[in-house]
Protein backbone atom coordinates (compact mmCIF):
# COMPACT_ATOMS: atom_id res chain seq x y z
CA UNK A 1 0.00 0.00 0.00
CA UNK A 2 1.56 3.56 -1.09
CA UNK A 3 1.75 6.16 1.25
CA UNK A 4 -1.18 8.15 2.37
CA UNK A 5 -1.43 11.63 1.16
CA UNK A 6 -0.66 14.36 3.76
CA UNK A 7 -4.71 16.25 3.80
CA UNK A 8 -2.28 19.72 3.51
CA UNK A 9 -0.59 18.80 0.16
CA UNK A 10 -0.67 21.09 -2.27
CA UNK A 11 -3.28 20.24 -5.22
CA UNK A 12 -2.05 20.43 -8.64
CA UNK A 13 -3.87 22.65 -10.76
CA UNK A 14 -4.18 20.70 -13.85
CA UNK A 15 -5.18 17.34 -12.60
CA UNK A 16 -6.64 17.94 -9.19
CA UNK A 17 -4.82 15.32 -7.52
CA UNK A 18 -2.21 15.76 -4.49
CA UNK A 19 1.09 16.71 -4.72
CA UNK A 20 4.52 15.97 -3.07
CA UNK A 21 7.46 18.11 -1.47
CA UNK A 22 10.49 17.78 -4.00
CA UNK A 23 13.04 19.87 -2.55
CA UNK A 24 13.27 23.87 -2.01
CA UNK A 25 14.33 26.70 -4.73
CA UNK A 26 17.31 28.56 -4.61
CA UNK A 27 15.65 31.37 -2.42
CA UNK A 28 14.41 28.94 -0.29
CA UNK A 29 10.95 28.56 -1.77
CA UNK A 30 8.79 24.59 -1.55
CA UNK A 31 9.04 23.16 -4.79
CA UNK A 32 6.23 20.77 -5.34
CA UNK A 33 5.83 17.84 -8.24
CA UNK A 34 2.58 16.13 -9.40
CA UNK A 35 3.45 12.59 -9.62
CA UNK A 36 0.27 12.19 -12.00
CA UNK A 37 1.11 14.24 -14.52
CA UNK A 38 4.71 15.46 -13.58
CA UNK A 39 3.44 19.28 -13.11
CA UNK A 40 6.18 21.06 -10.74
CA UNK A 41 5.81 24.55 -9.14
CA UNK A 42 7.01 26.25 -6.54
CA UNK A 43 5.52 29.15 -4.26
CA UNK A 44 2.55 29.34 -2.01
CA UNK A 45 -0.16 28.76 -4.47
CA UNK A 46 -1.27 32.21 -3.89
CA UNK A 47 -2.09 32.73 -7.67
CA UNK A 48 -3.76 29.70 -8.69
CA UNK A 49 -5.24 31.26 -11.56
CA UNK A 50 -1.79 32.08 -12.88
CA UNK A 51 0.14 29.18 -11.45
CA UNK A 52 -2.43 27.11 -13.68
CA UNK A 53 -1.60 28.62 -16.79
CA UNK A 54 2.04 28.64 -16.41
CA UNK A 55 1.43 25.05 -15.50
CA UNK A 56 -0.37 24.45 -18.89
CA UNK A 57 1.40 26.58 -21.19
CA UNK A 58 5.08 24.63 -21.25
CA UNK A 59 2.94 21.35 -21.54
CA UNK A 60 1.26 22.75 -24.51
CA UNK A 61 4.10 24.92 -26.03
CA UNK A 62 6.26 21.95 -25.87
CA UNK A 63 4.44 19.22 -26.93
CA UNK A 64 2.07 18.33 -30.33
CA UNK A 65 -1.59 18.61 -28.64
CA UNK A 66 -4.03 21.21 -30.00
CA UNK A 67 -5.83 24.14 -28.80
CA UNK A 68 -8.46 22.33 -27.72
CA UNK A 69 -6.67 19.86 -25.52
CA UNK A 70 -4.51 22.50 -24.31
CA UNK A 71 -7.66 25.03 -23.17
CA UNK A 72 -9.57 21.64 -21.84
CA UNK A 73 -6.78 21.77 -19.35
CA UNK A 74 -8.03 24.78 -17.99
CA UNK A 75 -11.58 23.92 -18.59
CA UNK A 76 -11.96 26.88 -20.80
CA UNK A 77 -12.54 27.42 -24.59
CA UNK A 78 -9.35 27.93 -27.01
CA UNK A 79 -9.75 31.90 -27.54
CA UNK A 80 -9.84 32.40 -23.59
CA UNK A 81 -6.39 29.85 -23.35
CA UNK A 82 -4.93 31.97 -25.62
CA UNK A 83 -5.92 35.13 -23.62
CA UNK A 84 -4.83 33.84 -20.12
CA UNK A 85 -1.49 32.76 -21.22
CA UNK A 86 -0.38 35.74 -22.89
CA UNK A 87 2.12 36.87 -20.25
CA UNK A 88 3.33 33.66 -20.11
CA UNK A 89 5.26 34.18 -23.07
CA UNK A 90 7.00 36.71 -21.48
CA UNK A 91 8.77 34.32 -18.92
CA UNK A 92 12.18 33.30 -20.66
CA UNK A 93 13.85 29.96 -19.46
CA UNK A 94 17.30 29.63 -19.59
CA UNK A 95 19.96 26.62 -18.92
CA UNK A 96 22.41 26.70 -16.59
CA UNK A 97 25.67 26.38 -16.54
CA UNK A 98 27.25 22.84 -15.82
CA UNK A 99 28.72 22.69 -12.87
CA UNK A 100 31.60 20.06 -14.22
CA UNK A 101 32.84 19.25 -17.73
CA UNK A 102 31.03 16.68 -19.29
CA UNK A 103 33.37 14.15 -20.71
CA UNK A 104 32.06 14.66 -24.71
CA UNK A 105 29.80 17.24 -25.94
CA UNK A 106 27.22 17.22 -29.36
CA UNK A 107 27.39 20.59 -31.24
CA UNK A 108 24.99 21.70 -33.91
CA UNK A 109 22.76 23.85 -35.48
CA UNK A 110 19.23 23.04 -37.02
CA UNK A 111 17.53 26.43 -38.85
CA UNK A 112 14.09 27.67 -38.29
CA UNK A 113 11.75 29.70 -39.45
CA UNK A 114 12.02 33.66 -39.72
CA UNK A 115 16.15 32.90 -40.60
CA UNK A 116 17.19 31.45 -38.07
CA UNK A 117 19.77 28.91 -36.60
CA UNK A 118 19.63 27.79 -33.53
CA UNK A 119 23.23 26.13 -32.36
CA UNK A 120 22.78 23.46 -29.20
CA UNK A 121 25.08 21.29 -27.19
CA UNK A 122 24.29 18.32 -25.55
CA UNK A 123 26.11 16.35 -23.09
CA UNK A 124 26.68 12.99 -25.37
CA UNK A 125 26.61 11.16 -21.94
CA UNK A 126 22.43 11.24 -21.94
CA UNK A 127 21.33 13.71 -24.31
CA UNK A 128 20.88 16.27 -22.13
CA UNK A 129 21.12 20.14 -23.20
CA UNK A 130 23.92 21.93 -21.83
CA UNK A 131 23.65 25.47 -24.17
CA UNK A 132 21.88 27.26 -26.80
CA UNK A 133 22.92 30.19 -28.81
CA UNK A 134 20.75 32.01 -31.05
CA UNK A 135 22.38 33.26 -34.72
CA UNK A 136 21.56 33.35 -38.21
CA UNK A 137 24.61 31.08 -39.55
CA UNK A 138 26.58 28.44 -38.16
CA UNK A 139 29.56 30.84 -38.25
CA UNK A 140 32.84 30.83 -35.94
CA UNK A 141 31.73 33.60 -33.54
CA UNK A 142 28.18 32.30 -32.88
CA UNK A 143 29.95 29.02 -31.87
CA UNK A 144 32.36 31.13 -29.74
CA UNK A 145 30.08 32.51 -27.83
CA UNK A 146 28.27 28.88 -27.40
CA UNK A 147 31.53 27.23 -26.38
CA UNK A 148 32.21 29.94 -23.64
CA UNK A 149 29.12 29.06 -21.69
CA UNK A 150 30.57 25.83 -21.28
CA UNK A 151 33.56 24.35 -19.43
CA UNK A 152 36.17 22.36 -21.79
CA UNK A 153 35.30 19.35 -22.60
CA UNK A 154 37.41 16.25 -22.98
CA UNK A 155 35.65 15.55 -26.60
CA UNK A 156 33.37 17.55 -29.09
CA UNK A 157 31.60 15.90 -31.65
CA UNK A 158 30.37 17.72 -34.72
CA UNK A 159 29.64 17.62 -38.13
CA UNK A 160 32.88 19.40 -39.51
CA UNK A 161 31.26 23.07 -40.24
CA UNK A 162 34.81 25.12 -40.62
CA UNK A 163 33.15 27.58 -37.88
CA UNK A 164 32.72 25.14 -35.40
CA UNK A 165 36.14 23.69 -35.58
CA UNK A 166 37.21 27.27 -35.45
CA UNK A 167 35.75 28.08 -32.28
CA UNK A 168 36.44 25.11 -30.61
CA UNK A 169 40.36 25.48 -31.30
CA UNK A 170 40.20 28.80 -30.22
CA UNK A 171 37.76 27.82 -26.98
CA UNK A 172 38.82 24.88 -25.93
CA UNK A 173 42.58 24.39 -26.87
CA UNK A 174 42.95 20.96 -25.21
CA UNK A 175 39.67 19.57 -26.46
CA UNK A 176 39.78 16.50 -29.04
CA UNK A 177 37.50 16.76 -32.03
CA UNK A 178 35.23 13.87 -33.37
CA UNK A 179 33.82 14.14 -37.13
CA UNK A 180 30.43 12.32 -37.44
CA UNK A 181 30.51 9.85 -39.63
CA UNK A 182 27.22 9.61 -40.51
CA UNK A 183 27.42 13.46 -41.54
CA UNK A 184 30.74 11.73 -43.84
CA UNK A 185 28.74 9.20 -45.39
CA UNK A 186 25.52 12.01 -45.78
CA UNK A 187 28.03 14.39 -47.65
CA UNK A 188 29.70 11.90 -49.86
CA UNK A 189 25.85 10.45 -51.15
CA UNK A 190 25.39 14.28 -51.85
CA UNK A 191 28.54 14.32 -53.84
CA UNK A 192 28.55 10.84 -55.70
CA UNK A 193 24.69 10.61 -55.49
CA UNK A 194 23.27 7.37 -54.43
CA UNK A 195 23.87 5.60 -56.97
CA UNK A 196 27.13 6.46 -58.88
CA UNK A 197 27.44 5.14 -62.65
CA UNK A 198 31.32 4.97 -62.43
CA UNK A 199 33.27 2.19 -61.05
CA UNK A 200 35.25 4.33 -58.55
CA UNK A 201 31.99 6.80 -57.40
CA UNK A 202 30.27 3.26 -56.86
CA UNK A 203 33.89 2.18 -54.73
CA UNK A 204 34.21 4.98 -53.21
CA UNK A 205 30.10 5.27 -51.63
CA UNK A 206 31.33 1.27 -49.99
CA UNK A 207 33.75 2.81 -48.09
CA UNK A 208 31.88 5.42 -46.94
CA UNK A 209 28.83 2.85 -45.91
CA UNK A 210 31.78 0.49 -44.38
CA UNK A 211 32.71 3.66 -42.50
CA UNK A 212 29.90 4.27 -40.11
CA UNK A 213 30.01 0.19 -39.33
CA UNK A 214 33.52 1.11 -37.57
CA UNK A 215 32.73 0.92 -33.84
CA UNK A 216 36.41 0.05 -32.44
CA UNK A 217 39.82 0.67 -32.85
CA UNK A 218 40.29 -2.87 -35.03
CA UNK A 219 37.85 -2.05 -36.86
CA UNK A 220 39.05 1.21 -37.36
CA UNK A 221 42.83 0.00 -38.28
CA UNK A 222 41.34 -2.12 -41.11
CA UNK A 223 39.21 0.42 -42.44
CA UNK A 224 42.10 2.84 -42.60
CA UNK A 225 43.77 0.50 -45.49
CA UNK A 226 40.58 0.57 -47.75
CA UNK A 227 41.52 4.10 -48.58
CA UNK A 228 45.10 3.60 -49.89
CA UNK A 229 43.79 0.19 -51.71
CA UNK A 230 40.92 2.94 -53.88
CA UNK A 231 43.64 5.52 -54.30
CA UNK A 232 46.13 2.59 -56.09
CA UNK A 233 43.20 1.87 -58.41
CA UNK A 234 41.67 5.44 -58.69
CA UNK A 235 44.82 7.71 -58.93
CA UNK A 236 44.77 8.53 -62.83
CA UNK A 237 41.20 9.18 -62.28
CA UNK A 238 41.13 11.85 -59.35
CA UNK A 239 44.20 13.67 -60.84
CA UNK A 240 42.62 14.42 -64.27
CA UNK A 241 42.33 17.62 -65.77
CA UNK A 242 40.20 19.49 -68.11
CA UNK A 243 41.70 22.98 -69.65
CA UNK A 244 40.02 25.89 -70.85
CA UNK A 245 41.46 25.20 -74.64
CA UNK A 246 39.45 21.78 -74.16
CA UNK A 247 36.16 22.86 -73.12
CA UNK A 248 35.67 26.89 -73.84
CA UNK A 249 31.74 26.31 -73.59
CA UNK A 250 32.38 25.45 -69.68
CA UNK A 251 31.13 27.97 -67.08
CA UNK A 252 34.26 27.72 -65.56
CA UNK A 253 36.42 28.79 -68.73
CA UNK A 254 34.18 31.62 -69.00
CA UNK A 255 34.51 32.98 -65.91
CA UNK A 256 38.08 32.81 -66.38
CA UNK A 257 39.97 29.45 -65.02
CA UNK A 258 42.52 27.98 -67.08
CA UNK A 259 42.29 24.52 -65.87
CA UNK A 260 39.81 22.51 -63.31
CA UNK A 261 39.21 19.13 -61.73
CA UNK A 262 37.35 16.84 -64.12
CA UNK A 263 36.35 14.67 -61.50
CA UNK A 264 35.83 17.18 -58.93
CA UNK A 265 33.34 15.68 -57.36
CA UNK A 266 34.61 12.26 -56.26
CA UNK A 267 38.09 14.08 -55.82
CA UNK A 268 35.91 15.98 -53.11
CA UNK A 269 34.68 12.95 -51.68
CA UNK A 270 38.10 10.52 -51.41
CA UNK A 271 39.37 13.71 -49.71
CA UNK A 272 36.92 13.78 -46.91
CA UNK A 273 38.25 10.75 -45.98
CA UNK A 274 41.91 11.85 -46.05
CA UNK A 275 42.31 15.42 -44.28
CA UNK A 276 40.27 14.01 -41.24
CA UNK A 277 42.72 10.88 -41.01
CA UNK A 278 45.40 13.45 -40.91
CA UNK A 279 43.72 15.73 -38.35
CA UNK A 280 43.17 12.76 -36.50
CA UNK A 281 39.46 13.79 -35.59
CA UNK A 282 38.17 10.87 -37.91
CA UNK A 283 38.49 7.88 -35.39
CA UNK A 284 39.20 10.20 -31.73
CA UNK A 285 36.09 8.10 -30.29
CA UNK A 286 38.70 4.88 -30.72
CA UNK A 287 41.01 6.81 -28.57
CA UNK A 288 42.17 4.85 -25.37
CA UNK A 289 40.64 7.93 -23.54
CA UNK A 290 37.62 8.36 -25.54
CA UNK A 291 36.48 4.56 -25.96
CA UNK A 292 32.90 4.19 -24.87
CA UNK A 293 32.32 7.90 -23.85
CA UNK A 294 32.92 9.82 -27.18
CA UNK A 295 30.34 8.86 -29.54
CA UNK A 296 31.09 8.43 -33.30
CA UNK A 297 27.92 10.60 -34.33
CA UNK A 298 25.92 13.43 -33.54
CA UNK A 299 22.45 10.63 -34.05
CA UNK A 300 21.55 11.91 -30.51
CA UNK A 301 21.67 15.28 -30.85
CA UNK A 302 19.82 15.53 -34.46
CA UNK A 303 17.39 12.83 -33.29
CA UNK A 304 16.39 13.17 -29.84
CA UNK A 305 16.96 17.16 -30.01
CA UNK A 306 16.67 19.00 -33.38
CA UNK A 307 13.65 16.54 -34.42
CA UNK A 308 12.19 17.16 -31.63
CA UNK A 309 12.26 21.16 -31.83
CA UNK A 310 10.89 20.60 -35.63
CA UNK A 311 8.22 18.51 -34.61
CA UNK A 312 6.81 21.07 -32.20
CA UNK A 313 7.32 24.12 -34.71
CA UNK A 314 5.46 21.83 -36.86
CA UNK A 315 2.46 21.45 -34.85
CA UNK A 316 2.77 24.88 -33.80
CA UNK A 317 2.55 26.71 -37.15
CA UNK A 318 1.84 30.58 -37.55
CA UNK A 319 3.34 31.66 -34.58
CA UNK A 320 5.31 34.99 -34.18
CA UNK A 321 8.73 35.13 -34.87
CA UNK A 322 9.01 36.03 -30.65
CA UNK A 323 6.67 33.21 -29.71
CA UNK A 324 8.48 30.86 -31.82
CA UNK A 325 12.09 31.40 -30.33
CA UNK A 326 10.21 31.14 -26.85
CA UNK A 327 8.98 27.63 -28.12
CA UNK A 328 12.45 26.52 -28.93
CA UNK A 329 13.97 27.12 -25.91
CA UNK A 330 11.32 25.26 -23.84
CA UNK A 331 11.82 22.34 -25.70
CA UNK A 332 15.64 22.48 -25.01
CA UNK A 333 14.88 23.68 -21.24
CA UNK A 334 12.27 20.97 -20.61
CA UNK A 335 14.76 18.37 -22.07
CA UNK A 336 17.03 19.47 -18.94
CA UNK A 337 17.41 17.43 -15.46
CA UNK A 338 14.68 18.40 -13.05
CA UNK A 339 13.11 21.26 -15.19
CA UNK A 340 11.47 23.60 -13.44
CA UNK A 341 9.39 26.12 -15.46
CA UNK A 342 8.19 28.27 -11.94
CA UNK A 343 11.67 29.03 -11.45
CA UNK A 344 11.36 31.88 -14.03
CA UNK A 345 8.44 33.78 -13.03
CA UNK A 346 9.34 36.74 -11.48
CA UNK A 347 7.67 39.48 -9.97
CA UNK A 348 6.87 41.14 -13.08
CA UNK A 349 6.02 37.65 -14.54
CA UNK A 350 3.43 36.60 -12.11
CA UNK A 351 0.48 38.41 -13.33
CA UNK A 352 -2.98 38.04 -14.67
CA UNK A 353 -3.07 41.61 -16.67
CA UNK A 354 -3.79 41.05 -20.43
CA UNK A 355 -2.12 42.92 -23.35
CA UNK A 356 -4.30 44.73 -25.23
CA UNK A 357 -5.17 42.47 -28.43
CA UNK A 358 -6.23 42.48 -31.89
CA UNK A 359 -9.01 40.39 -33.06
CA UNK A 360 -6.89 37.58 -33.62
CA UNK A 361 -5.73 37.20 -30.02
CA UNK A 362 -2.39 38.18 -30.73
CA UNK A 363 -0.32 41.06 -28.86
CA UNK A 364 -0.83 44.49 -30.53
CA UNK A 365 1.09 45.32 -33.05
CA UNK A 366 2.78 41.95 -33.26
CA UNK A 367 3.31 40.29 -37.11
CA UNK A 368 2.12 37.14 -38.25
CA UNK A 369 3.49 36.19 -41.53
CA UNK A 370 2.05 33.41 -43.35
CA UNK A 371 3.53 30.09 -43.02
CA UNK A 372 3.15 26.65 -45.95
CA UNK A 373 0.55 24.55 -44.53
CA UNK A 374 -2.17 24.78 -42.40
CA UNK A 375 -1.96 28.33 -40.08
CA UNK A 376 -2.53 27.25 -36.25
CA UNK A 377 -3.79 30.62 -35.55
CA UNK A 378 -6.56 29.99 -37.99
CA UNK A 379 -7.30 25.93 -37.43
CA UNK A 380 -6.01 25.55 -33.74
CA UNK A 381 -7.38 28.84 -32.50
CA UNK A 382 -10.58 28.44 -34.51
CA UNK A 383 -9.93 32.15 -35.95
CA UNK A 384 -11.84 32.26 -39.90
CA UNK A 385 -10.67 34.55 -42.14
CA UNK A 386 -12.55 35.70 -45.59
CA UNK A 387 -15.55 34.72 -47.06
CA UNK A 388 -15.22 31.36 -45.02
CA UNK A 389 -15.48 33.05 -41.80
CA UNK A 390 -18.56 35.37 -42.81
CA UNK A 391 -22.31 34.56 -42.05
CA UNK A 392 -25.19 35.42 -44.23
Amino acid sequence: MGRRKSSEARLCTICGEPMRKNGTTSSGRQRWRCLRCRASSAGDGSNARGSAEFRAFPVWATGRMTLAQAAAMLGVSPRTFIRRIQWCWRVKPEIPRPASPCRAVEADGTYVPYGWCLLVAIDAADGTPVAFQWCGTESRAAYTRLFSRLPAPRALVTDGGAGCAAAAADTWKDTRIQRCLVHVLRNTRTDLTCRPRTDAGKDLLKLARKLVKVRDADAAAAWLNLPDDWHTRYADIIGQRTTARDDPGNPKARAGRTWWWTHARLRRAYYRFIRPQRDGTLFAFCGPASAGSVPSTTNRLEGGVNADIKRVLDAHRGLTEEHMKRVCEWVLYMKTHDPDPGSFITAAHDETTEPPTTSTGLPAGSIQEAAPGVDAYESGFGIRKGWAGKTR
